[in-house]
């Protein structure tokens, strides 16, 4: 699970300012790509952190074609989380190249625990050909695209810098901040950066493009960045009452989801094992609103105007709540064949609803229509191991 990027973390040698030379954006082929039969309009997209790769997946059938995201032949790239302008064939990619102790590819573990800079990817949509790649920092957390589609704004799960700072002692907790860095979409240059606060992970902008809500996990907080002004101004909001100390999170936030009418910012926390609502006018989370899990909740979507689907670890599951009434509504029964480590939910235009399963981090995952009533299943692909992120061509 995520959380076991601690452990790597504090273990490994190093520092985050040793990085391995990237190169600049680039133009041009830089992987073949490979022909997929299923076209964009009925397709999802979906990384395979675990085996350097894409899988595209038809959801009118049942075809999987996979490609593989190898950018550098000595290197695992680990790609991580995705997302998709359909207007201009677009993929971009965050690639984290993790390393590899002892050669043994254990992607979940090393999540958060890389020295090495990472590199956004754009990819063709036809093909999944990469035309363009360009340095981030360390450890690329989500990808998200601004509503106008002309930036994209990556996140990063730096743990290790955090650990890094924690094992000196007597440091400012600022020191442990990783950026939010926001690139223009069709040039793939860097159009600014902020420090938001400690391993920034799940990131939710309002449909205006003005405004970024930042889950920070090694620090339990809501970050909330103003996208339109310079220097990208930022204000910090703790989760509640009793936070943990900076890298060590008592709620551990990993994801910030908007609500329909974006009046709402729900929060999905590891540690804390809930959500948690952000009221924007108010500013303020409401404690009474918070609804309990009793499990890990990862990066959860809305299927209507008050009802989410919520993926959890530890134990597995899929939990449906109302978020008016701040209850727990429904959870389906997953069997570990069908969905192991379920991760995140994401619905598609036509209503669709689908679930990411990370499976065992060493044979394929899944992906699986679900029944946003019933929670039932009502198809199954397998696609690559350890898939985290999907997104749809249409």
């Amino acid at each position: 699970m995520v959380f076991a990027a601690f452990a790597l973390a504090s273990a490994s040698a190093g520092c985050s300012s040793c990085k391995k030379s990237a190169p600049a954006a680039a133009e041009g082929p830089l992987t073949p790509g490979a022909a997929i039969p299923t076209p964009p309009a009925r397709a999802a997209y979906v990384t395979n952190n675990g085996s350097d790769s894409i899988s595209v997946i038809d959801r009118d059938g049942d075809a999987v074609t996979t490609v593989p995201v190898d950018l550098d032949p000595d290197a695992r790239e680990a790609p991580h989380h995705l997302a998709i302008d359909a207007r201009t064939r677009s993929v971009f990619v965050a690639l984290a190249f993790p390393p590899e102790p002892g050669k043994k590819k254990d992607p979940h573990a090393s999540h958060g625990g890389a020295s090495d800079v990472g590199r956004l990817a754009r990819l063709d949509l036809e093909t999944l050909s990469a035309n363009a790649a360009t340095p981030v920092d360390e450890n690329p957390g989500d990808v998200v695209l601004t509503h106008d589609r002309s930036r994209v704004i990556v996140t990063h799960f730096d743990m290790k810098r955090a650990m890094d700072v924690a094992a000196k002692g007597a440091a400012s907790p600022a020191t442990m901040f990783a950026h939010l860095v926001v690139l223009d979409a069709r040039t793939m240059k860097r159009v600014g950066s902020r420090a938001v606060c400690t391993a920034p992970h799940g990131v939710a902008t309002t449909r205006d493009d003005r405004t970024a809500f930042v889950a920070c996990y090694g620090s339990d907080e809501l970050a909330i960045v103003d996208l339109a002004t310079d220097g990208f101004p930022t204000s910090r909001i703790p989760l509640g009452a009793s936070p943990g100390v900076p890298g060590v999170p008592r709620y551990g936030p990993y994801s910030a989801t908007l609500s329909p009418d974006e009046e709402l910012v729900v929060v999905a926390d590891l540690e804390g094992q809930d959500l948690r609502v952000f009221d924007r006018a108010a500013k303020r989370f409401v404690a009474e609103r918070t609804v309990p899990l009793a499990a890990k909740a990862f990066m959860p979507a809305f299927v209507d105007e008050r009802t989410l689907l919520v993926p959890t670890q530890a134990p597995d599951g899929l939990v449906r709540v109302d978020l008016e009434q701040a209850k727990v509504t429904g959870r389906g029964a997953l069997t570990k064949a069908e969905c192991a480590l379920p991760h995140v939910v994401k619905v598609a235009k036509d209503g669709r609803v689908y679930l990411v399963c990370e499976g065992n981090h060493t044979q394929p995952g899944s992906v699986l229509e679900i029944d946003a009533s019933s929670l039932t299943v009502n198809k199954r692909w397998n696609v690559g191991v350890y898939p985290d992120g999907i997104d749809f061509g249409e």
